[in-house]
């Protein structure tokens, strides 16, 4: 799953100016439902540990080959700038082990170097792994390793030296639980309204969910990983109903507010598919049995979005079509309209799963089919419009604007034939209008 490269505002760290003179003022009673903490925001400092990672990933891939005495100095090369002042400088102990098993000639090299892995390697992996999932440090992220790989290498070195060092790989596997729960409860609780970004903001979290489970995987997780796949499944049925009820809000309402909470949630399409896309991996993994009276919770969140969504459509074509027929609507308003058809149709089209429902293809359809009748009706009552006696220019005019923003939806849908047909008409129309002393054309266009 591809990752989105994201920019964090820095400015919270800069230094503030001094505060002024405090003056006496009444404090306002506090409110009677308290705003959830947010989970912590990523700090723009390096990690810890660059190095120490660095250099312990280098360590695993020489102790994964043949070991030989050349590869021995190799190793002790790369650990001579870890070694502490008080530990001796190890020596290489495989040139006289010539012959001798691979596993007694591993053993040999890693007793010499056992303290520089367990006491330097490790601890600064271990700060490294926090520092990147936790505390969010993600300064040089692109020049540093993967932190999968490393996780990896953590506990290939740990299997290596027989369980030495394993405190440090459960230090990280309890941070990790410890910060996906906070963070899961933290946004779980939040019911303010879906502002600008709240999708995407859903989004990145269940995509950081993911990289936890990726790493608790290589880690040995265990009960660890079964408690973040869980909140991460939490998260992904509490971000859908989120945004079944921003929708919903405006086919119940139909009001400005309402309006706002659901194009800023459809604005917001490509976090909507990986969200989406979250839920249907959960479907397919937990593979939750339906009783007949019980439907899992994974796949009605699912279902309770894609009802919303098909409700909206027909609030929406309706808004649409009266306003197609002339009738009084802001440009302004039917382009918010006109988005959120688009928004929907790019859902339905950039869904791309093995296990998406027939839903989906069929809301798809029908916002095409219906799309394409705009682009007629529109057309027909704009030809009627210069036809009428007497003539109504302004009329005539808005619902040529309303045709070429129709023209352009159409086109985003790849509907190129309705395109041209309708683009013609808006031709005519266009040309009779920057004509008005000329009589209007006999015969409608088709």
């Amino acid at each position: 799953m591809a990752f989105w490269p994201t920019k964090y505002d820095d400015s919270r760290r800069r230094r503030t100016p001094p505060a002024p003179a405090k003056t006496l003022v009444r404090t306002p009673p506090p409110s009677s439902q308290p705003i959830p903490a947010a989970p912590a925001e990523p700090d723009g400092r390096p990690p810890r540990g660059i190095d120490e990672a660095r250099t312990a990933l280098r360590l695993a891939q020489l102790l994964r080959g043949t070991i030989t005495p050349l590869r021995g100095d190799a190793v002790l090369e790369l650990l001579e700038p870890h070694r502490p002042r008080l530990v001796p400088k190890p020596v290489n102990p495989l040139p006289g082990l010539a012959g001798q098993p691979p596993g007694r000639m591993l053993d040999a090299l890693l007793r010499p170097i056992g303290q520089i892995v367990t006491d330097v390697l490790l601890p600064g992996v271990r700060d490294h792994l926090i520092d990147r999932l936790v505390t969010g440090r993600t300064a040089h992220e692109e020049s540093l390793p993967s932190a999968i790989d490393l996780a990896e290498a953590m506990r290939a070195l740990v299997s290596r030296m027989r369980g030495g060092g394993k405190g440090h790989l459960q230090a990280v596997i309890a941070a990790i639980e410890t910060d996906a729960r906070a963070t899961a409860d933290a946004l779980t609780r939040d019911r303010r309204p879906i502002d600008v970004g709240g999708i995407d903001r859903l989004a990145r979290a269940l995509l950081r969910f993911e990289v936890r489970r990726m790493v608790l995987e290589a880690l040995g997780g265990g009960s660890a990983l079964q408690d973040v796949v869980y909140q991460s499944r939490r998260l992904a049925r509490y971000s859908l109903h989120r945004a079944t009820e921003a929708i919903e809000g405006f086919v119940a309402d139909r009001g400005l507010k309402a309006l706002h909470a659901s194009l800023a949630t459809l604005a917001q399409a490509d976090g909507l598919i990986v969200i989406a896309l979250r839920n249907l991996d959960d479907q397919e993994e937990t593979k939750e049995e339906a009783g007949p009276f019980v439907e899992p919770a994974d796949r009605k969140a699912m279902t309770d979005w894609l009802s919303a969504a098909w409700r909206l459509s027909d609030t929406l074509f309706d808004l649409v079509g009266k306003a197609t027929a002339g009738g009084e609507l802001d440009d302004l308003l039917f382009a918010a309209l006109l988005r959120q058809l688009r928004s929907l149709h790019h859902f339905c089209v950039d869904l791309a799963h093995g296990k998406r429902p027939a839903t989906v293809d069929a809301l798809k359809e029908r916002l095409i089919t219906c799309g394409t009748a705009l682009g007629q009706s529109v057309g027909d009552h704009l030809i009627a419009a210069l036809l009428a006696r007497p003539a109504n220019p302004s009329k005539a005019h808005r619902l040529l604007v309303r045709g070429q923003m129709i023209a352009q939806l159409l086109y985003d849908m790849e509907q190129d034939t309705v395109v041209e047909e309708l683009a013609l008409r808006l031709l005519v129309a266009g040309q009779t209008l920057e004509r008005p002393s000329e009589p209007p054309p006999s015969t409608s266009v088709d």
